[in-house]
């Protein structure tokens, strides 16, 4: 394998001057850089980006936590609005995942402080408020993604979950919906269940409905927990004409259930989700649904992060995201 000094010989040039040319950090006379080049291709030299970083004291990647690389198309969004940022900027990332798990949350930061990352990109669904915001005090820059971390909101892309559930039952009652059950998460401690949990509650409240605890189901928040959830429903004998689902995934895996057992969506029962997902234009019925836009939000993160790193002003940036109802095929007036 070629090194610079191999470069350095056959160009006929010192190897400071080889080190200027591979990280650009000074003039070089132009006769003097095509040298370099040229030694470079001739001898399939590859520049040690280890060596680079110590150099520039920039490893040229953004370290992001994501929950999980296997959990449907909301972290492969995410990624898509952070990598168009990424890329623009001639950066890569490094990607590790946390499984929404303190301990490996926590060791996934470190791990990525270690390699040297010139910033953090965290969707931290786990880890305390107190110790996030901790972190925003180092010297390597930290945006969090899909979260309002206290002490820490200048750096917090975040959508207001408890308004999207709002809306969402205000639709079904402005449908003459009033029994409205709701289907979610059986893990209450991530921040977003808990918010669209109050949400849906709030709904109810401000168009003067009472809430019923035999209304929700809690279950794992896929479709098949959705499948799961609407037979307790059912089970139970509950009375109700629509529903709001913690996510798409949970109301489609609902909705399949309904449609199994006879039961006609929308004409019997109404169904609302949360997160227009992809495939939710293509389910029978098409799933109305709260859009959560997640591309953006990843783009807006990593633009942040660009911009604090590079010590530009940040004013303009979106930082807070609202919902936005979708009406599609499966809600029906009463």
């Amino acid at each position: 394998m070629a090194t610079i000094k191999d470069v350095s010989r056959l160009a006929n040039v010192s190897i400071s001057t080889v080190s200027r040319v591979i990280n650009n950090t000074a003039q070089v006379a132009p006769e003097k850089r095509e040298a370099v080049l040229s030694a470079m291709k001739e001898l399939n030299f590859r520049p040690n980006s280890f060596a680079q970083a110590l150099v520039s004291k920039r490893s040229n990647c953004i370290g992001v936590l994501v929950g999980d690389l296997c959990g449907g198309p909301f972290f492969a969004q995410m990624m898509l609005g952070i990598e168009q940022v990424v890329d623009r900027v001639n950066k890569f990332s490094i990607v590790i995942t946390g499984n929404h798990d303190e301990h490996r949350e926590r060791h996934a930061i470190d791990t990525l402080l270690q390699r040297q990352c010139d910033a953090l990109i965290l969707h931290s669904m786990a880890l305390p408020d107190e110790e996030l915001a901790e972190l925003v005090k180092r010297d390597t820059p930290v945006v969090f993604v899909n979260r309002l971390v206290k002490g820490a909101e200048d750096r917090s892309i975040w959508f207001d979950n408890a308004e999207g559930s709002r809306v969402a039952v205000r639709h079904l009652v402005e449908q003459g919906h009033s029994r409205i059950a709701f289907i979610t998460s059986d893990d209450q401690s991530f921040v977003d269940a808990q918010q669209r949990y109050a949400g849906y509650r709030q709904g109810l409240e401000d168009a003067g409905l009472p809430f019923e605890e035999a209304l929700v189901v809690k279950a794992y928040p896929d479709e098949i927990g959705g499948h799961v959830a609407m037979k307790d429903l059912m089970d139970r004998q509950a009375q109700f004409t629509a529903f709001v689902g913690y996510n798409d995934a949970m109301a489609a895996g609902a909705i399949s259930f309904l449609l199994e057992n006879g039961i006609q969506v929308p004409d019997q029962v109404s169904a609302v989700g949360f997160d227009d997902i992809p495939y939710v234009r293509f389910i029978h019925p098409k799933l109305s649904t709260i859009r959560y836009p997640i591309e953006k939000m990843g783009e807006q993160a990593a633009e942040l992060a660009v911009r604090l790193l590079d010590n530009k002003p940040v004013e303009g940036l979106r930082l807070k995201f609202e919902p936005e109802l979708i009406e599609r095929n499966s809600v029906k007036s009463r």
